[in-house]
């Protein structure tokens, strides 16, 4: 073979075969509506999502309630029955600050053929943020939970009893979760397991990327299913569980209850945006969703429900979507495996001359240095990315449509650092230092991922495995030292070969779709770094195979092909980018803006979450500034872009005193806190300096270990227009000194705002596009 196909042969087949491992983790194709109808089929699906998902819907909304309301016809037109669970809920929601709801829950029953027993529940949320249509996040779970159900109203009975549950005020802290699940014991006796289907994008394979703890019983079943392509890793079940986010999931993973939760990330831009709309829902993950909830339902309706306690398990695809499920005590024995080979590959390439102990450790500490030029390359070009595009702000973790692009640059940029690295040690490291080096510090890691990750062992322990075995194989079949012309032992660099490359394809198949999901999960923000060491642990992994193309011998004249050659393909990436850079229709940039009103002062105010005001804020913002505003936000030293605004006649919040009672100790106040204009979609209650005895909210006692001495907060969404009563009793019978803010959708008519243009649409989040009075009352 020629030398130059010696060289690069296996590194290009190792890419191709990653190119092939991340085109096989994708999502079905979508089943056309002429699919018999006991079948689940996307279009189907669609016409659900195109009635939900017309405009946004978030709770406390009419539109919310037109949604509650078609929910509950489609039930029932399909032979269930339905009711809503009518209830307010009140939760801390951190340190002092609490957030309550009036929530009104779909709750429908599939009635089995034997009575009584666990029953499955399929969870989804109808409620959607405030300015997104929510077609992706929740309607493709709740059109797909409808679907289902009329799939298997189209065929044979199932044994047990099936709860739909279509939760409101998730958005706002999973409050309709939280509300249903208030009964943990009797949760437990009549659901056996929950299965909950989510989105965080608009595309993409739908993931199973969390379970509940004892998972065991509820994988193996899931594998039994056999869904047509089950995606899913113990690597998201254990990132998040340390992660603050959360689902309805959440909510019955703490009931104790088993289950499975679904989701697919693709498309991070389109998330919560109001281009979020049907027409840009992938239908190819609407299908994936259907193809885990209709064979799931019918599986775990078919059998029994109740079982014994059972162990976590560790589960991933090894390859596309071939799912393997093994208790994860398995992993202890995969680390000592990996241990004792990479004992034997370091003894036999002692014994061999071609390793010392010095060589050995400094080619640990280059794999670490290597890791955090990696790592400060990628993290300083996302960070210019974010400064040569400040429109990107407006989008969570600056995830532009165009993101996949700079990942790709990231993944190129980091290959070359690396690469030019490695090619630059080989004066004073040999590539058994080298490789033996990586193998030595994964170990370690993967020791300590055994401790506070122990299902996640697979993740590196099948590649320290695999590639301290080939390393052992290299140094036995290899021929003696060369001898070099300056009279020393010079070693060549790793011959891969065939076996060498066989061996290299497990760290392939397992850490190219995982570090793709991570960058999808990242966008441009802080996880970004994950992503990026994920990387770094990749390319160590396959140093033998990027040692020929760098340089044969400790002689031989350095190689720079692979480092310019992937320094190229990162500018390439950052030219892409660049030119889809421009808003439009399809994609369209967002913005954030929105008013406030102080009614003790009479002075008002244009905000903004942006650091600079773009070309339609800049009606608002002709000579803003950016800093703190104490009259609004008193103790904080933030900045937010802000400017003075018209004062416009809008009627403020209203507290009502509906008693005060002078206690021995303090006082207890019952106050009726309303809105004083419509359209109000939520309160939010600040009272300060008082030391809390005691709160109820709507009635219910809140938790006395929520309540702080220095300040509280409670956010109250679909307050209606009786608003909700507040009962609290303080040590002090001082006055007492509240600030009532209400919130309304959409900038206020008196403004006479410009017209969005058709590349430009509001950004995410409660604050956004709002219309807010701000009154202080001492009472």
């Amino acid at each position: 073979m020629p030398p130059f196909l010696r060289r690069w042969l296996p590194l290009l087949g190792l890419l191709l075969f990653a190119a092939l491992a991340l085109y096989l983790a994708r999502a079905p194709r979508p089943v056309p509506a002429g699919a018999p109808a006991t079948a689940f089929s996307a279009e189907r699906a669609l016409r659900e999502v195109a009635v939900m998902a017309r405009v946004p819907h978030s709770i406390g909304t009419p539109a919310n309630g037109a949604v509650r309301d078609y929910l509950l016809r489609r039930c029932r037109a399909l032979g269930l029955r339905a009711t809503v669970q009518d209830t307010t809920v009140v939760v801390a929601g951190g340190p002092g600050s609490l957030t309550g709801a009036r929530v009104q829950n779909v709750v429908a029953r599939l009635p089995g053929r034997v009575p009584g027993g666990p029953a499955v529940l399929v969870l989804t949320h109808y409620d959607s943020q405030p300015h997104t249509p929510g077609a992706s996040d929740d309607g493709a779970g709740v059109a797909a939970a409808l679907e289902t159900l009329r799939a298997l109203r189209a065929g044979p009975p199932l044994a047990h009893d099936v709860r739909w549950v279509f939760t409101d005020g998730e958005e706002v802290g999973l409050l309709g979760a939280l509300a249903y699940t208030a009964d943990t014991a009797r949760l437990r006796r009549e659901v056996g397991v929950v299965l909950n289907f989510e989105a965080r994008g608009n595309g993409g394979p739908s993931l199973l990327f969390e379970v509940s703890s004892g998972n065991t019983w509820v994988l193996e079943e899931f594998a039994k299913a056999a869904p047509p392509a089950p995606l899913g890793s113990s690597l998201a079940y254990e990132i998040y569980r340390y992660l603050p986010n959360g689902t309805d999931f959440t909510a019955f993973r703490a009931a104790g209850l088993p289950g499975l939760n679904f989701a697919f990330t693709g498309g991070y831009a389109y998330y919560h945006s109001p281009a979020d709309t049907p027409a840009h829902l992938n239908l190819a993950s609407l299908q994936h969703q259907g193809d885990y909830l209709l064979p799931l339902v019918r599986h775990f309706a078919s059998i029994s429900l109740t079982h014994a306690p059972t162990a976590d398990s560790s589960f991933f695809n090894p390859l596309g979507t071939w799912l393997v499920v093994y208790p994860a005590g398995w992993n202890w024995g995969l680390n000592i495996i990996g241990g004792l080979l990479l004992l034997a590959a370091i003894a036999q390439a002692r014994r061999r001359g071609r390793l010392r102990l010095a060589g050995l450790l400094g080619g640990a500490l280059a794999w670490a240095v290597g890791t955090a030029l990696v790592l400060a390359a990628g993290w300083y070009l996302a960070r210019a990315v974010v400064a040569a595009y400040p429109q990107y702000a407006a989008f969570y973790d600056h995830a532009f449509y165009n993101v996949g692009w700079y990942h790709l640059a990231l993944v190129a940029l980091g290959t070359a650092v690396f690469a030019a690295y490695c090619g630059a040690l080989r004066q004073w490291l040999r590539p058994d230092s080298l490789t033996g080096g990586v193998l030595l510090v994964l170990a370690g890691l993967q020791a300590f991922l055994q401790m506070k990750a122990p299902t996640l062992g697979f993740l590196l322990g099948i590649p320290i495995v695999c590639g301290a075995l080939a390393w052992l194989w290299q140094t036995v079949t290899t021929q003696r030292p060369f001898i070099g012309p300056r009279g020393r032992r010079e070693v060549y660099s790793l011959p891969l070969g065939p076996v060498g490359a066989l061996l290299a394809v497990p760290a392939v198949a397992l850490l190219a779709p995982n570090l793709r999901a991570l960058l999808t999960l990242a966008g441009l923000g802080p996880l970004l770094l994950a992503g990026l060491f994920f990387l770094a642990v990749l390319l160590g992994l396959l140093l033998p195979a990027l040692l020929p193309a760098l340089g044969r011998t400790e002689t031989t004249r350095a190689r720079w092909g692979l480092p310019l050659l992937a320094a190229a393909g990162a500018l390439g990436a950052l030219a892409a980018a660049h030119a889809a850079s421009r808003p439009t229709a399809e994609h369209p940039q967002q913005t954030h803006v929105f008013y406030t009103l102080d009614a003790n002062h009479g002075q008002a105010y244009w905000l903004s979450s942006l650091a600079q005001p773009d070309a339609w804020t800049r009606q608002f913002f002709s000579a803003p500034t950016l800093g703190p505003l104490p009259a609004l936000f008193p103790g904080s030293a933030l900045p937010v872009l802000h400017q003075e605004a018209p004062r416009l006649p809008l009627a403020p919040p209203i507290i009502t005193v509906l008693a005060d009672t002078t206690l021995p100790t303090g006082r207890r106040l019952r106050l009726q806190v309303r809105p004083g204009r419509p359209g109000v979609v939520s309160l939010r209650l600040v009272w300060v300096g008082i030391p809390s005895r005691s709160l109820r909210v709507a009635g219910h006692a809140v938790d006395s270990t929520s309540l702080v001495a220095r300040y509280k907060v409670l956010t109250f969404f679909a307050p209606g227009a009786a608003g909700v009563t507040v009962e609290l009793e303080t040590g002090t019978t001082q006055p007492i000194e509240f600030t009532l803010t209400d919130r309304s959708l959409g900038l206020p008519a008196a403004a006479k705002a410009q017209p969005l243009p058709a590349e430009t649409v509001a950004a995410p989040g409660y604050n956004s596009f709002t219309t807010q009075v701000m009154k202080r009352f001492e009472l």
